[in-house]
C-alpha cells in the first residue's frame, strides 16, 4: 500500500470520526438537522435488512452503517473541493481490509451466537455441504474485496484518460458528467459493501438467540 494510499485512508477515517462528533453534539429528539436525518434513515435501512435479532443486531447494524460511512467517505474524497488524495478504496489492500474484517467478524458473531456445536454444525451438516459452504465462505471475501476495487480502480482510470485525451476545455463537459456518475456510484457500493455484509450475517446468525459464551 502507497503511503499515498495510507494517508488517504488515515484522511477518511478522520473525516469519519468528525462527522460522527458533529452528529452526536448536535443530536436532537424534536428538531434533528440533515446529518441526523441522513444518519438516521442509514440505520433505519440497515436495521430493516437485518433478520438477526436480539443480543446481536445492534452489533450487525452499527458494524454495517460504519462500513457504509466509510466506504462512501473513501469513495468520494477524490471529489472533495482541491482534494489531491486517490480514493483509498480504489487500493487493493483496503478493500480487501475491509472484506477480512468482515468475514472475521461474522464468523467470530456466528460462533458466539451458536456456540461451538451450533457453529460446526451449522457449516458441517449434511455432510455433502461442507465442500460447498467452504468454497462459498472462501470467495465471499474475494468477491466482496474486488467488486469494490474493480469499480473504483476503473473510476480513476476513466477520470485519467478524458484528461489525457481530451484538452481542458473539451473535457468539462464530459468530466462534469463523470463526477455525477462518480457520486452515485460512490454511493451505489457503499450500499452493496454494507448490504452484503448484513446478508452474510443474516446466513451465519440465528434469527433470534440468547447470547451464548461456549
Amino acid at each position: 500500500m502507497t503511503v499515498e494510499s495510507l494517508l488517504a485512508t488515515g484522511v477518511t477515517a478522520a473525516i469519519v470520526i468528525a462527522f460522527a462528533g458533529v452528529l452526536r453534539a448536535t443530536l436532537s429528539a424534536t428538531s434533528p438537522n440533515r446529518l441526523q436525518l441522513a444518519w438516521e434513515a442509514v440505520a433505519g435501512a440497515a436495521g430493516n435488512l437485518t433478520d438477526v435479532t436480539g443480543a446481536y443486531r445492534d452489533r450487525v447494524v452499527a458494524i454495517a452503517v460504519t462500513l457504509f460511512w466509510f466506504i462512501l467517505a473513501a469513495n468520494w474524497l477524490p471529489l472533495l473541493p482541491g482534494s489531491l488524495l486517490p480514493a483509498p478504496t480504489a487500493n487493493i489492500n483496503l478493500t480487501v481490509a475491509l472484506a477480512g474484517i468482515v468475514i472475521v467478524l461474522v464468523h467470530a458473531t456466528a460462533w458466539q451466537s451458536r456456540g461451538a456445536r451450533g457453529y460446526f454444525k451449522h457449516y458441517l451438516s449434511p455432510l455433502w455441504l461442507p465442500p460447498a459452504r467452504l468454497l462459498d465462505e472462501l470467495v465471499k471475501p474475494v468477491t466482496l474485496a474486488l467488486r469494490l476495487f474493480g469499480v473504483l480502480f476503473a473510476s480513476g482510470l476513466v477520470v485519467a484518460m478524458l484528461g489525457v485525451l481530451l484538452p481542458p476545455p473539451a473535457a468539462l463537459v464530459p468530466h462534469a458528467a463523470w463526477t455525477l456518475f462518480e457520486l452515485a456510484m460512490g454511493v451505489v457500493q457503499a450500499f452493496i459493501f454494507a448490504l452484503l455484509t448484513i446478508l452474510y450475517f443474516n446466513s451465519a446468525v440465528p434469527a433470534a438467540t440468547p447470547a451464548k459464551t461456549e
